[in-house]
């Protein structure tokens, strides 16, 4: 009887840390900053008006501008470093790739002043991200 509960039992818990893994690997860590208005013209819309939950990817994830439109969900994660501001919150915000930031060698996106001030409580600065496309 014991043979069997384990034949059982170590498949079970296999297959469930498989799926923790799995959710865990969905999200990547990034670093981001903040842009502000205007938000137009942009990279991918020209003078088109896309609202806030926008944001400007750094050549990690522009894919040669085939990143135009992706959605992402992105949330801010609470840092253990002082160069990096906290979090306000646990909510995170799905953004929409509007514009290519060449120049965010240090950075893996820009999120809108909106997206940014909600994230954390600072205006200005930088924040440690988990993000994945949605």
């Amino acid at each position: 009887m014991k043979e069997k509960t384990i034949i059982f039992v170590v498949p079970m818990l296999l297959f469930l840390a498989s799926l923790v893994s799995t959710s865990i690997g969905a999200y990547t860590p990034g670093v981001a900053s903040s842009y502000a208005q205007p938000y137009r013209p942009s990279a991918c819309y020209g003078n088109s008006d896309n609202g806030t939950n926008i944001i400007s990817v750094s050549d990690s994830l522009w894919d040669n501008r085939n990143a135009c439109g992706r959605k992402y969900g992105v949330w801010c994660t609470t840092a253990s470093e002082a160069m990096f501001q906290n979090c306000s919150g646990d909510n995170g915000y799905e953004v929409t790739v509007v514009d290519y930031c060449g120049h965010c060698n240090d950075f893996t996106m820009l999120l809108s002043q909106e997206v940014f001030s909600a994230l954390t409580n600072t205006e200005n600065g930088v924040i440690q991200i988990l993000y994945k496309e949605i």
